[in-house]
């Protein structure tokens, strides 16, 4: 089996692509098979079982691709980036990437600092990594937001492609005016309720 062709490689991948565990493995049987499965486990790197506090992997990829520059800045702050440049890793890892999860974008910016006010600057950083890097952005999972990511330079040529959102009921009616701007092609819309006092207890 580890010597079918790429082809055939990627739609058994598609196949799989809810079913983190397989994927994974297929990482580690050869060359090809890798090459073939990074595009699918990072089409959507948000949504896998995995306890993304702990998976450090994810924040130095991504921190990766900030600038020398932005990066000295992070750091006279505080925050802990690591000092190498995506350019050195086998793949453009951003460059597969068709989504955004707020949530876990949260989570993991605490891996580079303790501090609230930290983790929002370098999410600003890293919504505007993937306005540039993502060829276009289909799935958006809004929850917990707090960034007007549609502003962003870049933002309106990837939400015109968005097609699947995810939100809730506490999300301010700002964040939807500014989806509105930009998005025509939305086919699923997921709607979670939230009680007022458990979300601000």
């Amino acid at each position: 089996m580890s010597k079918l062709n790429k082809d055939i490689l990627f739609l058994l991948f598609e196949e799989l692509r809810d079913d983190s565990k397989s994927l994974f493995s297929c990482l580690m049987v050869n060359r090809l098979w890798c090459e073939t499965v990074i595009p699918v486990l990072w089409r959507n790197p948000w949504c896998y079982d995995i306890n993304y506090h702990n998976k450090n992997y994810l924040f130095t990829i991504i921190a990766s691709y900030l600038s020398d520059d932005i990066k000295e800045s992070l750091t006279r702050q505080g925050i802990q980036l690591p000092s190498f440049s995506y350019q050195q890793f086998l793949f453009d890892y951003l460059s597969f990437c068709r989504s955004i999860n707020i949530a876990i974008i949260n989570i993991i910016t605490s891996i580079g600092s303790p501090l609230s006010y930290n983790q929002f600057i370098l999410q600003q950083e890293f919504y505007g990594l993937f306005m540039k890097k993502f060829p276009e952005l289909k799935y958006l999972d809004m929850r917990s937001i707090e960034h007007q990511i549609f502003y962003f330079p870049d933002a309106k040529i990837r939400f015109e492609s968005l097609s699947e959102l995810t939100c809730d009921t506490s999300i301010d009616s700002s964040y939807f005016y500014g989806l509105a701007q930009l998005c025509q092609y939305i086919q699923r819309l997921i709607i979670i309720n939230v009680d007022p006092t458990d979300y601000h207890s």
